[in-house]
């Protein structure tokens, strides 16, 4: 009886055929989650930017309330003064003891927290004339609502509003007061 002898295929390699596919395969996975994924962390870090605005908003109430005296926010480009731009926030801003209560940091007001200039094309917009919020000690914010926009982009899905009361309290949403989209 004659018995072949064969060597086990222990390690087999792809044909170019077989290559070729998975590459394509491969590619078309890609080429969808990309666009995708692009929408998601634009979308996140427009939302991560209004819970961070939303975070000082309540620090600064509280602090009113804590310290029986105004705290105030305001936009700022160096982190020490209040630039008074409603479409500067974006370069940073500051929330400060307003012992005056003019909604402008003087040199002798303790300055709370800083917050420096958002990364790339993100945008926040105060209302019109609002380029600075004093909380009162109770915790109420004085003059009219407010409403923040935060953008990033042409898509205005993404985008977010923080809106303040007069009452202190404040809010983020997808959409501006009276289901406006939210614009920049």
């Amino acid at each position: 009886m004659d018995v072949e002898k064969s060597t086990p295929r222990n390690a087999r390699g792809l044909t170019l055929v077989e290559l070729i596919i998975t590459l394509a395969v491969a590619g078309i996975c890609v080429a969808v989650v990309v666009p995708s994924w692009s929408a998601f962390t634009q979308s996140s870090r427009v939302t991560t930017t209004a819970n961070q605005l939303l975070t000082h908003l309540r620090y600064a109430r509280n602090e009113a309330v804590n310290r029986n005296s105004p705290v105030s926010l305001c936009p700022s480009d160096d982190g020490t003064t209040c630039s008074g731009a409603a479409d500067g926030w974006q370069r940073g801003y500051i929330v400060f003891a307003d012992n005056d209560g003019n909604r402008r940091r003087s040199a002798n007001e303790p300055l709370l927290q800083t917050q420096g200039a958002q990364p790339g094309q993100l945008q926040i917009h105060s209302t019109q004339g609002r380029p600075a919020v004093r909380y009162r000690p109770d915790g109420a914010a004085w003059s009219t609502n407010t409403t923040f926009s935060i953008c990033l982009g042409d898509d205005t899905g993404s985008n977010r509003a923080v809106v303040l009361y007069g009452s202190g309290r404040a809010r983020v949403d997808r959409r501006a007061p009276g289901n406006r989209p939210v614009t920049c």
